[in-house]
């Protein structure tokens, strides 16, 4: 099952080390933060980064929660997380695992859907992630190169960023 660690923001990738190297292997099977490509402009210049799509979340994939919860214990950037607080370390509901699985690749990346575009600037058609949850796009900002959809996850309903692309970046 998949299981949620909260941290803070922008310490993702250290906490994904810290438990890497801690934590044995044989207690979980995978450690990573889902990351989404993000188009922005720096310095006049367009470009594609990877961003975490959920800041301050680490996923870890075990089938041995109370072991693994333990272990995090000995993870120093954990210590104040996750003494007596509930909700730092959630469970991924199956729905929820498979909507997550739906939207990455097997690099944990969410990749830029193409979307194709009417006269008026509304999305009408859209392939990737985009287009399995296009009835769910709440907002959508073309200049920026990404939509916002609405998914329950994590016990509320949130609203979850994915990079798109239009016929004219590929140039």
């Amino acid at each position: 099952m998949w299981y949620v660690i909260q941290t803070h923001t922008g310490e993702e990738d250290e906490l994904i080390t810290m438990i890497k190297r801690i934590v044995p292997k044989g207690y979980y099977e995978e450690c990573f933060c889902i990351r989404r490509e993000r188009f922005r402009k720096v310095g006049g210049e367009y470009k594609i980064d990877l961003y975490p799509l959920f800041p301050a979340y680490v996923f870890v994939v075990t089938e041995e929660p109370q072991r693994m919860f333990l272990e995090l214990k000995r993870v120093p950037k954990l210590t104040k997380l996750l003494s007596d607080q509930q909700d730092s370390f959630f469970c991924v509901d199956e729905a929820e695992e498979m909507f997550l699985r739906s939207i990455q690749d097997g690099e944990h990346v969410v990749r830029r859907s193409l979307v194709e575009v009417d006269a008026q600037g509304q999305i009408i058609r859209a392939d990737g992630p985009v287009g399995v949850y296009f009835d769910r796009i709440v907002k959508q900002r073309l200049r920026k190169r990404y939509v916002w959809i609405e998914q329950e996850l994590l016990g509320r309903k949130r609203e979850v960023y994915l990079g798109i692309r239009l016929k004219e970046d590929e140039v």
